[in-house]
Protein backbone atom coordinates (compact mmCIF):
# COMPACT_ATOMS: atom_id res chain seq x y z
CA UNK A 1 0.00 0.00 0.00
CA UNK A 2 3.11 2.43 0.06
CA UNK A 3 2.59 4.84 -2.86
CA UNK A 4 -1.08 4.98 -2.52
CA UNK A 5 -1.16 5.97 0.85
CA UNK A 6 2.12 7.92 0.40
CA UNK A 7 -0.43 9.93 -2.43
CA UNK A 8 -2.74 9.90 0.39
CA UNK A 9 -0.47 11.56 2.75
CA UNK A 10 0.76 14.40 1.23
CA UNK A 11 -3.12 14.94 0.02
CA UNK A 12 -4.27 15.18 3.58
CA UNK A 13 -1.26 17.73 4.24
CA UNK A 14 -2.40 19.41 0.71
CA UNK A 15 -5.80 19.44 1.83
CA UNK A 16 -5.17 21.39 5.30
CA UNK A 17 -2.65 23.78 3.61
CA UNK A 18 -5.69 25.09 1.84
CA UNK A 19 -7.64 25.69 4.65
CA UNK A 20 -9.53 28.65 4.15
CA UNK A 21 -9.15 31.86 4.78
CA UNK A 22 -5.82 32.71 3.28
CA UNK A 23 -5.04 36.45 4.76
CA UNK A 24 -2.88 38.46 2.60
CA UNK A 25 -0.22 38.36 4.68
CA UNK A 26 0.40 34.42 4.85
CA UNK A 27 -0.47 34.07 0.90
CA UNK A 28 2.83 33.93 -0.35
CA UNK A 29 3.94 31.46 2.39
CA UNK A 30 1.39 29.63 1.37
CA UNK A 31 1.53 29.22 -2.07
CA UNK A 32 5.13 28.27 -1.50
CA UNK A 33 3.81 25.45 0.45
CA UNK A 34 1.10 24.74 -2.01
CA UNK A 35 3.52 24.20 -4.73
CA UNK A 36 5.81 22.22 -3.41
CA UNK A 37 3.25 19.61 -1.81
CA UNK A 38 1.94 19.66 -5.47
CA UNK A 39 4.99 18.82 -6.74
CA UNK A 40 5.77 16.22 -4.24
CA UNK A 41 2.17 14.61 -4.98
CA UNK A 42 2.71 14.56 -9.04
CA UNK A 43 5.90 12.68 -8.17
CA UNK A 44 4.35 9.90 -6.17
CA UNK A 45 1.22 9.89 -8.66
CA UNK A 46 3.72 8.99 -11.49
CA UNK A 47 4.60 6.19 -9.75
CA UNK A 48 1.22 4.30 -8.99
CA UNK A 49 0.62 1.26 -10.52
CA UNK A 50 -2.15 -0.83 -11.00
CA UNK A 51 -3.84 -3.15 -9.15
CA UNK A 52 -4.82 -1.78 -6.21
CA UNK A 53 -6.27 -3.54 -3.15
CA UNK A 54 -9.49 -2.78 -1.39
CA UNK A 55 -7.51 -0.61 0.75
CA UNK A 56 -5.98 1.67 -1.99
CA UNK A 57 -9.35 1.93 -4.33
CA UNK A 58 -10.92 3.12 -0.64
CA UNK A 59 -7.88 5.71 0.02
CA UNK A 60 -8.18 6.24 -3.59
CA UNK A 61 -11.71 7.40 -3.26
CA UNK A 62 -11.29 9.78 -0.44
CA UNK A 63 -8.62 11.46 -2.81
CA UNK A 64 -10.45 12.21 -5.73
CA UNK A 65 -12.78 13.86 -3.07
CA UNK A 66 -10.32 15.87 -1.14
CA UNK A 67 -9.00 16.77 -4.86
CA UNK A 68 -12.10 18.11 -5.67
CA UNK A 69 -12.38 20.39 -2.46
CA UNK A 70 -9.02 21.42 -3.23
CA UNK A 71 -9.29 22.69 -6.76
CA UNK A 72 -12.12 24.81 -5.48
CA UNK A 73 -10.88 26.21 -2.79
CA UNK A 74 -7.42 27.25 -4.77
CA UNK A 75 -10.16 28.99 -6.87
CA UNK A 76 -11.62 31.37 -4.33
CA UNK A 77 -7.81 32.41 -4.10
CA UNK A 78 -7.50 32.87 -7.78
CA UNK A 79 -10.21 34.71 -7.72
CA UNK A 80 -9.09 36.69 -4.35
CA UNK A 81 -5.68 37.50 -6.11
CA UNK A 82 -7.40 38.52 -9.09
CA UNK A 83 -9.72 40.56 -7.21
CA UNK A 84 -6.70 42.18 -5.30
CA UNK A 85 -4.52 43.09 -8.59
CA UNK A 86 -7.84 44.70 -10.36
CA UNK A 87 -8.23 46.62 -7.35
CA UNK A 88 -4.26 47.18 -7.64
CA UNK A 89 -4.41 48.46 -10.69
CA UNK A 90 -7.25 50.91 -10.28
CA UNK A 91 -5.66 52.57 -7.39
CA UNK A 92 -3.05 53.17 -9.90
CA UNK A 93 -4.69 54.39 -12.34
CA UNK A 94 -6.91 56.93 -10.17
CA UNK A 95 -3.39 57.67 -8.18
CA UNK A 96 -1.89 58.15 -11.87
CA UNK A 97 -5.02 60.56 -12.51
CA UNK A 98 -5.05 62.76 -9.68
CA UNK A 99 -1.20 63.45 -9.41
CA UNK A 100 -1.33 64.32 -13.26
CA UNK A 101 -4.86 65.61 -14.03
CA UNK A 102 -4.26 66.89 -17.26
CA UNK A 103 -2.63 64.53 -19.02
CA UNK A 104 -6.06 62.50 -19.67
CA UNK A 105 -8.03 63.76 -22.14
CA UNK A 106 -11.05 65.57 -20.82
CA UNK A 107 -14.45 63.47 -20.75
CA UNK A 108 -17.40 65.58 -22.51
CA UNK A 109 -19.84 63.74 -20.48
CA UNK A 110 -22.85 66.13 -20.14
CA UNK A 111 -21.62 68.56 -22.32
CA UNK A 112 -24.70 69.54 -25.13
CA UNK A 113 -23.19 70.26 -28.37
CA UNK A 114 -25.62 72.10 -30.97
CA UNK A 115 -24.56 70.84 -34.49
CA UNK A 116 -26.82 73.61 -35.93
CA UNK A 117 -24.97 76.60 -35.40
Amino acid sequence: MGVVHDVWLVTKQLLEATALPWPAEEREARLVQVDELLRRREEWLRELRPPYSEEEQRLGCEIVAWNQEIEARLRQVRDEIRGDLRMAGAKRQANARYVHPYEQPLSFDGMFYDKRR
